[in-house]
This record gives C-alpha cells, sequence and structure tokens, in this order.
C-alpha cells in the first residue's frame, strides 16, 4: 500500500538522515531521540534513525517537553535545536521535538522515522517546531507515481511542469489558515462540505452517512473499523467516483481509489470519519496521488492538475 510520502531530511553537523513523512495536516517536526527508553519499541527499533545530540557540533539544548496527539496515541519528547536541512535548503537553530515515545503501534513497522508538519503555524503544538524556511518559499508541490523508482516528489519553492498535464486549476482559496482546508462544491450529489487536502492520510475520509452512500455506490463490502472491501476482479468496471472543487469536477476511477493488497484482498479508498459541528472531508493521497496539487503558501490557496504518472493519463 503507497500510503506515506516521505522523504530524508538532516539534522546537525554532521548531517544525521532522517525520513519523515510530509504531511500537510499537521504543522510539528519531530523525529526519534537516541534517548527514548527501551520499553517504547517504535522508538528503539533498530532500523529507526534516531537524533544523537552528542553527535551534533551545532546542537543547543532546550529540554522543554513537549506532547502531541494523534489519533494513534501521542508522541511525548523534548524540544532541541540544531541545524535542519531538506536538500539544499537548511535553518540554523531550527527548534524540532526529539521523541521519546511514539504514538502507537502504526509506528513500529514503519518505513519513516518522524513527522515534518507542512500545514498552516495556527495548528503547531508549538509554533516555533516549525521548520521556518518552507514558510520563505511561495509553493510546494506534489505528485506520486507508485510504480516510479522513488514513489513520487515533492518540490519545495516551485513546481515541477513534467508532472503534471497542463493547465492547473484556477487557484481555490484557503478557508482557514490552520489545515489546507477549502469548500468542496460536492461529490456524488452531496452538499457543499468542506475539505482538506492532507498528504498524511492515505484515503479519502468524510462523513459516514455520506461515505456509506459511496461504498454501497461502488459495491464494496465492511470489513471492519470503518475499512470496506471489493472484489479485485471488479476493479476494471467500478464505476467513477467525482469531486467538485470551483465548478471543476475531478474523476477517480477504481483503479485509482481501490487499494490492492496482493491479488485477492482489495480495500476501498473511502473511510467514515464524523466530527462534531462540521461535514468535513480529508483528501489523502487517493486523492493527491491522482491529481497533482500545489501549495501556495504566501496567497494561501491550492492548485490541482491532472498528474502525469503510472496511469497513463
Amino acid at each position: 500500500l503507497e500510503a506515506q510520502y516521505y522523504g530524508e531530511i538532516s539534522l546537525g553537523t554532521p548531517p544525521q538522515k532522517f525520513n519523515v513523512i510530509f504531511d500537510t495536516g499537521s504543522s510539528n517536526l519531530w523525529v526519534p531521540s537516541k534517548q527514548c527508553p527501551w520499553t517504547d519499541l517504535p522508538c528503539r527499533m533498530f532500523f529507526h534513525n534516531k537524533y544523537d545530540s552528542k553527535k551534533s557540533t551545532t546542537y543547543k539544548p532546550n529540554g522543554q517537553k513537549i506532547e502531541i496527539k494523534y489519533g494513534t496515541g501521542s508522541m511525548k519528547g523534548f524540544e532541541s535545536l540544531d541545524v535542519i536541512c531538506i536538500d539544499q535548503i537548511c535553518a540554523k537553530d531550527q527548534e524540532f521535538a526529539e521523541a521519546t515515545a511514539e504514538p502507537g503501534i502504526t509506528f513500529l513497522m514503519a518505513k519513516f522515522d518522524g513527522i515534518l508538519g507542512m500545514a498552516f503555524p495556527g495548528i503547531s503544538r508549538k509554533k516555533n517546531l516549525q521548520f521556518r524556511s518552507i514558510w520563505d518559499v511561495m509553493f510546494i508541490g506534489i505528485y506520486r507515481d507508485p510504480n516510479a523508482e522513488f514513489g513520487g516528489e515533492i518540490s519545495i519553492g516551485g513546481i515541477n511542469p513534467d508532472r503534471y498535464v497542463e493547465p492547473l486549476s484556477s487557484p481555490v482559496p484557503v478557508t482557514s489558515k490552520r489545515y489546507w482546508q477549502f469548500q468542496m462544491d460536492g461529490i456524488l450529489g452531496g452538499g457543499e462540505p468542506i475539505a482538506i487536502a492532507d498528504t498524511g492520510t492515505s484515503l479519502i475520509a468524510g462523513p459516514k452517512e455520506q461515505i456509506e452512500k459511496i461504498q454501497d455506490y461502488i459495491g464494496a463490502e465492511p470489513l471492519f473499523k470503518g475499512e470496506y472491501t471489493i472484489q479485485c476482479d471488479k476493479i476494471p468496471t467500478l464505476p467513477n467516483v467525482t469531486l467538485v472543487v470551483n465548478q471543476k469536477s475531478y474523476i477517480l476511477t477504481g483503479e485509482e481509489y481501490v487499494s490492492q493488497m496482493g491479488k485477492t484482498i482489495c480495500l476501498s479508498g473511502f473511510m467514515g470519519v464524523d466530527l462534531p459541528g462540521v461535514e468535513l472531508w480529508i483528501l489523502g493521497d487517493v486523492f493527491i496521488g491522482r491529481y497533482y496539487t500545489v501549495f501556495d503558501v504566501e496567497k494561501a490557496q491550492l492548485f490541482f492538475a491532472q498528474a502525469k504518472n503510472s496511469y497513463g493519463k
């Protein structure tokens, strides 16, 4: 399952390398700490890189404790300062969190080490834990191709026209400078819901009642914990699902909204989640993998375009 966008960053001098999720649904930066206890298995797994402040000449202590809650549990740790780089973009004396406890079993066998949040500062647990240099650039372009050697690409400071079919959509304004939140005209004829573009979410999530209608529409059967299964041999004949944003239709085919776990087990890319007081949709990797997504930080707006990827479209 191609479920996360992760890539390499470095901390310290000399550089210590980490694979982190580039998460547009959160605003904090953290990596596992060398000081995490043996009792925290996700943190202590031998294949996870751990930050060692004693090996960095540019490390500066802070020590303030921090806790960030996620759906699978809480990340606990403390703040530190050091040089942080994404490729050639670096920030000196950048505050980040050293994790001494990680949020749940999900992180135990994960291929990534930590999380780099790229949402707006308003949802940051500690606003100075943001990677400041990211907010000095205008564009962040997200591209995914599960059949490519590296699986995808994130462009910081610009966009890559080789990764999408021109033109980009008209700008979609962000309605709340917390998440990358925008107004969605509708999906399968339902109202005018609010949506969030989130690289840290694998599926497309929405209100349970609406999701159940979609599952029924595509012929999915309930499995467990809100997940639905689809017979793999039916994928080529599944109906399209259309999302409408700014009066523009974005079509997902069965091949694009179904996750194939081997040859016999296939999962629907839609999941029901009810949040109090709001009809909220989260457009995760199922959508972003099909449509090249541009996050315009300076003007607080998004753009979408058909991706040039393995679907051959």
